[in-house]
C-alpha cells in the first residue's frame, strides 16, 4: 500500500481515476497499477520492485 499511495501521489488524480475505473470493472487494485504503469509479470513484485 506504500508504494501505491507513492505512485498515486506521483502520477496524480488522472491515474488514480483510471485505477477506480479499471476496479469497478473487477480488476483488482494490483493488477490495475501494472496495467496502467506498463508492467508485466507478477504484480506483486513488479510494484514492490518499481522505482517511484
Amino acid at each position: 500500500m506504500v508504494i501505491e499511495a507513492k505512485i498515486l501521489h506521483l502520477k496524480g488524480e488522472n491515474f488514480r481515476l483510471e485505477v477506480v475505473k479499471l476496479k469497478e470493472k473487477g480488476i483488482k487494485t494490483e493488477p490495475a497499477f501494472c496495467m496502467l504503469l506498463g508492467l508485466t509479470g507478477n504484480v506483486y513484485e513488479e510494484l514492490l520492485d518499481f522505482k517511484v
